[in-house]
């Protein structure tokens, strides 16, 4: 059965310039009064208590029911947030609501899709008859775009048709969204696989199927939010509570700072991915994979230190071949070509190198500049999926299968931290994050996946859930930092 969160209601607030009333000193009174127009004018009090607070003087009234965060300085510091629920460590979801009077759903939030959808009530698939469904006959909000919808994900597909109608997430009140509703679900969805009723996507909206615009751009483009951004605090440990900022993001729910990678790509959340390192070690996983056996390279060569003996002659030899090889390759397309630059094509999926200082000295022992390849951070995906050379040979070093990820529960405590390089900062990714526990069954495999068609890596929620991550709409960036957040459960 699943457990349904309830938002509660915000507080209705109305404020206008004129009423602001400044008492003696360095204090301040704001009247606040009821109003319809919620979102906006929660802002303007928030604005303004913090803008106040930054000019030395202190907030002395407030209505009764409304909130204020004496740490934060925020008015209603609940506006914008969604409590989202761990599911056995593999997804999570949270609460939002359609039409007038509200219907609720579960959805996930995914970072690696720019649709919305729910189950419609036509739909008679067993995944949609096992969730909430959407009954648009019984809005009076509901407008009809008559739009088909379809849409493959990994896992499944999902069919259906377009609408639109008022959505209510984390307290803020988007009117006219448009969305789908399904009319057919694949079994992938269906419980207790899937908790989740729908899908809110938080992608950028060139990726939008059928070019309908996202939740998340809506807000930023009728000015309902804050900033921007959005951010995610993922918690570990089933049933545990996480959270989604709408509209900023929460300083106390990280450590150190957050660390900027620019998206190289406005569809996805993506960003260069310069390389790979197990512990210590100095060998690139990236560059060491890449057109190899792997079954044949020597698990004492990448598991050794930077500091430690460097590479037999023989390792010498092959890797002198290899690079041999890759120059006269290189030549004979120049002298075929009679051209130095590479296409278009090339540049774009091999950017140039960054050779600041910054971005050297940031990159681990043993990595060049140039990135390897990219990845999308994606709280929508699980775990980790990469090219499959690369995770053979991650699998081998952690004593995983390849092909099923089985390994051991046994030596756990063996294991050391891989390190990804992002936008030339690297990022530490624990055992306890890539090797995937279940809480049922008590067995143990690896979080790293292999993946045969994708053009990127995919850094799913093994990964996120370490850090804070910020996503900046506006200037196109991607923040990470240590998280900091006391584990919840319900």
């Amino acid at each position: 059965m699943i457990r349904t969160v309830l938002l509660a209601p915000l507080a209705l607030l109305f404020i206008s310039s004129s009423q602001l009333a400044y008492a003696a000193g360095n204090v301040v009174s704001i009247p606040l009064q009821r109003s319809f127009n919620r979102n906006s004018n929660i802002l303007v009090a928030r604005r303004t208590a913090r803008t106040q607070i930054k000019q030395g003087k202190r907030l002395m009234q407030l209505a009764p029911d409304v909130d204020f965060d004496e740490d934060t300085h925020d008015v209603e510091p609940d506006f914008g947030q969604v409590r989202l629920t761990d599911a056995t460590d593999t997804y999570y979801y949270g609460v939002i609501s359609v039409g007038t009077p509200s219907q609720n759903f579960t959805v996930t939030f995914d970072t690696g899709s720019a649709n919305m959808w729910i189950p419609g009530v036509r739909c008679t698939s067993k995944a949609c008859l096992q969730h909430n469904r959407y009954d648009h006959d019984l809005s009076s909000t509901y407008q009809p775009l008559n739009g088909q919808f379809a849409i493959q994900y990994g896992t499944g597909e999902v069919r259906g048709f377009t609408s639109q109608d008022t959505v209510r997430v984390g307290g803020i009140t988007i009117k006219d969204q448009p969305f789908a509703e399904t009319t057919s679900e694949d079994e992938v969805f269906e419980l207790p696989d899937t908790e989740f009723d729908g899908l809110f996507g938080l992608a950028f909206k060139s990726l939008s199927s059928g070019g309908l615009v996202p939740p998340m751009t809506k807000m930023i483009e009728e000015t309902l939010v804050d900033e921007p951004v959005f951010a995610f605090a993922l918690s570990q440990g089933h049933r545990s509570f996480g959270e989604l900022l709408l509209g900023g993001y929460n300083e106390l729910h990280y450590k150190g700072e957050l660390r900027w990678m620019r998206v190289t790509r406005a569809k996805y959340w993506q960003v260069t991915m310069e390389g790979i390192w197990y512990g210590d070690g100095k060998f690139n996983l990236l560059s060491l994979s890449k057109d190899r056996d792997v079954s044949k390279i020597p698990l004492d060569l990448i598991t050794a230190s930077s500091t430690e003996a460097p590479l037999t002659d023989t390792w010498h030899q092959e890797k002198a071949d290899a690079a041999a090889k890759k120059a006269r390759k290189k030549a004979r397309r120049k002298a075929k070509e009679g051209d130095s630059e590479m296409d278009m094509d090339t540049k774009r999926r091999h950017p140039p190198s960054d050779s600041s200082p910054k971005i050297k000295k940031l990159l681990p022992t043993g990595s060049d500049a140039s990135p390897e390849t990219s990845a999308i951070m994606d709280t929508g995906t699980s775990f980790l999926l990469g090219d499959p050379s690369s995770i053979q040979l991650i699998s081998r070093i952690i004593g995983a299968d390849f092909r099923t990820g089985d390994m051991s529960c046994a030596h756990l405590n063996e294991l050391k931290s891989f390190w990804i390089s992002l936008g030339g900062f690297k990022f530490e990714i624990a055992p306890e994050h890539y090797v995937y526990r279940d809480p049922v069954k008590k067995t143990c495999s690896s979080a790293w996946v292999p993946s045969y068609d994708s053009p990127f890596w995919v850094l799913g929620d093994s990964f996120l859930r370490a850090y804070y991550a910020v996503f900046d709409m506006k200037d196109k960036k991607v923040g990470l930092a240590p998280i900091n957040m006391p584990l919840r459960h319900f």
